[in-house]
């Protein structure tokens, strides 16, 4: 394979990702004239623009990296993938269960506990060990996000069944969001 053929194979996925989120944004909703009636772009579909944004942004800078890396291969005679050799395939995989069950456990846990869960779990799987430090970064990045979800975009999120409906409701009054 040519470093050429293997830096275009390498292009495929952001380039894949950076066509569907421009053609998922143009249709979050079937009626697009219902965006317009909306009173403010923080509502239903202001976060899925925002995250299909993001989401090409990333695929940009992507591609952005491989045409360098694709650049700086042809001029070192080095092959393309040796960048990637530390590359941990088994930690990817977990990482891609863990998103799976957090989808699974959402419905049945609440976005509190199941995002709490998946944000710690997801930093041990990182490399985060220090408790203090996973105790913060799964602390404060799970009350932003309810206050983004909940109080800012006024999604409806899931409270969970039973105790977790409970814990859910006193967790939204002691934060002040409900």
């Amino acid at each position: 394979m040519t470093p050429l053929s293997h830096g275009l194979r390498r292009l495929a996925t952001p380039a894949a990702l950076l066509l569907g989120s421009l053609l998922l944004s143009q249709h979050i909703v079937r009626d697009s004239t219902m965006i317009a009636g909306l009173p403010d772009p923080v509502g239903p579909t202001g976060w899925p623009r925002l995250m299909l944004g993001a989401v090409g942004l990333c695929a940009l800078i992507w591609i952005v990296k491989e045409l360098l890396a694709l650049r700086r291969a042809a001029h070192q005679q080095k092959p393309v993938d040796e960048e990637y050799e530390g590359y941990a395939n088994g930690r990817a995989m977990i990482g891609l269960g863990l998103v799976i069950l957090y989808g699974i456990a959402l419905p049945q846990l609440g976005f509190p506990v199941a995002t709490l869960a998946f944000v710690a779990l997801w930093c041990v799987i990182g490399g985060i060990r220090r408790p203090l430090t996973l105790a913060l970064v799964t602390g404060i990045g799970c009350v932003v996000l309810l206050y983004v979800f909940v109080l800012l975009a006024q999604m409806p999120l899931s409270r969970g069944h039973g105790v977790f409906d409970d814990f859910t409701v006193a967790l939204y009054r002691l934060l002040g969001i409900y």
